[in-house]
């Protein structure tokens, strides 16, 4: 028999990182916290999924949130970057439909020579009806596209959350989501597709940075089941980002998936 939930990923953007600068398509008002978060969090529950993963989440947004997520049965898990940094990866998950086996806050220990970035991973495993599912929610920490392999921040931390899902349990599957500060073409997407993984969504831009549109948002997967990715709103390089209709300057990804019976 099988088994389906619906899942989803975003970076809801911290209000700690917005410059006006940065966004000169988007009007004043929808970067204004005092709009923007109140839509942030009715885009969220407008979702519908059992699983949200969310990062660039800070205290304030969380527990918004939370407030207005746990009455719709919604449970939610927080994970603050280190380095005093404002902001973190969130976890939101259906206290009836997920059973919470075992979740920890990894810090990358990343730095090689240079001090630790910050930067975290939810490491997550649930139980959904006879399914484990292994979870990974992180933001990758950006590189300049010229830094070698071996000095990218990404790829260690890539390498690391790789490592903290170890071996598929019996009749389980893997994910790994977030922001990963990448496209296609790069390291980070072939160490995941090399060890098996998959990505939800072949096709389609997921923000538009600099007035250029790209695909740095994943949902990765391997084991017995398949993705029913839905189809992202079009995007390019003249769309404001965030907008009245989409609260970031990411847009969510989310797919349903459906195991596939032995």
């Amino acid at each position: 028999m099988s088994t389906s939930f619906r899942f989803a990923t975003w970076n809801v953007l911290a209000t700690a990182y917005i410059r006006r600068e940065f966004y000169p398509g988007t009007p004043a008002a929808v970067l204004d916290a005092r709009t923007r978060i109140p839509a942030l969090v009715q885009r969220a529950i407008e979702l519908e999924v059992d699983i949200l993963c969310l990062q660039e989440v800070e205290r304030e947004v969380f527990d918004q949130l939370n407030g207005a997520l746990r009455p719709l049965g919604y449970s939610g898990l927080l994970a603050m970057k280190g380095g005093r940094k404002p902001d973190g990866c969130a976890t939101f998950y259906r206290e009836d439909r997920c059973q919470l086996i075992q979740e920890h806050r990894l810090l990358y220990a990343d730095g090689g020579d240079n001090p630790d970035s910050g930067h975290v991973a939810q490491v997550i495993a649930f139980r959904l009806s006879s399914l484990r599912i292994d979870l990974v929610n992180t933001h990758l920490k950006w590189d300049p596209p010229e830094t070698p392999r071996d000095r990218r921040w990404g790829y260690r931390q890539a390498s690391l959350a790789l490592s903290a899902l170890g071996e598929w349990a019996e009749n389980g599957i893997q994910l790994i989501c977030g922001d990963f500060n990448v496209t296609d073409d790069s390291a980070v997407v072939r160490l995941f597709t090399s060890a098996g993984f998959q990505p939800a969504h072949q096709d389609g831009y997921t923000c538009n940075s600099s007035g250029v549109a790209k695909r740095i948002d994943y949902i990765f997967f391997r084991g017995p089941v398949r993705a029913e990715p839905e189809p992202l709103p079009l995007i390019d390089g003249s769309t404001p980002l965030p907008s009245v209709q989409q609260p970031s300057d990411h847009l969510p990804l989310v797919a349903t998936f459906v195991s596939e019976p032995a």
